[in-house]
């Protein structure tokens, strides 16, 4: 094998590892896309209900009316859309991690094959009396391949972390809501008996 079929063989490797990277920024692109949506309809709710907040503040007629618009009801619808958010964001990250672990997982396996392709053509193809050249050769490919499998296993705990931390805020945020909901009902039973 020549100078030229090894190199021919390593391009081909670097054009499939390209291939990957233009497809992680696409996705990477496409999700950025979702979460700027889901932003910009969770902007758009909350200053539609802001707006009518307001406008039914403005009309009330007595201090009362207004103590009653801002009752632990009107607290739950808001935590309630909030929580509604949250999740879709959340399902936005989640998908996005799975699609990117599956990327990395097949560009991995890609990287494996080519590489192996081209240890076996060089091997095949190698002068007699290079056996300890090989040998050597073939240790360092192995230690590469599991350097690739640690960066494997790593990039799926990573991404179990960041769901599992999405799953904890969600939790988080309704457990703050229980208890705000939770300090605000004996107030407003106060305000009803009296």
């Amino acid at each position: 094998m020549n100078q030229d079929q090894i190199t021919a063989k390593l391009s081909q490797i670097n054009s499939k590892g390209l291939e990957a990277s233009f497809s992680l920024s696409e996705a990477a692109l496409e999700n950025a896309q979702k979460l700027v949506e889901l932003n910009y309809a969770a902007s758009k709710d909350a200053m539609v209900n802001a707006q009518d907040s307001i406008q039914q503040v403005l009309t009330a007629k007595d201090p009362k009316q207004v103590t009653e618009l801002l009752s632990a009801e009107t607290l739950q619808a808001a935590s309630t859309q909030a929580v509604a958010y949250q999740k879709k964001v959340s399902k936005v990250l989640r998908d996005s991690n799975k699609e990117f672990v599956n990327v990395v997982d097949a560009s991995i396996d890609q990287l494996q094959d080519g590489l192996q392709d081209w240890i076996n053509t060089v091997t095949t193809n190698a002068p007699a009396g290079s056996d300890a050249f090989l040998s050597s050769f073939k240790t360092v490919y192995g230690s590469t391949l599991q350097g690739f499998e640690q960066f494997r296993a790593a990039s799926k705990e990573a991404f179990a972390t960041a769901e599992k931390t999405a799953d904890q805020a969600i939790d988080a945020l309704q457990g703050q809501i229980a208890q705000v909901k939770k300090a605000a009902t004996p107030a407003s039973r106060a305000r009803k008996s009296a």
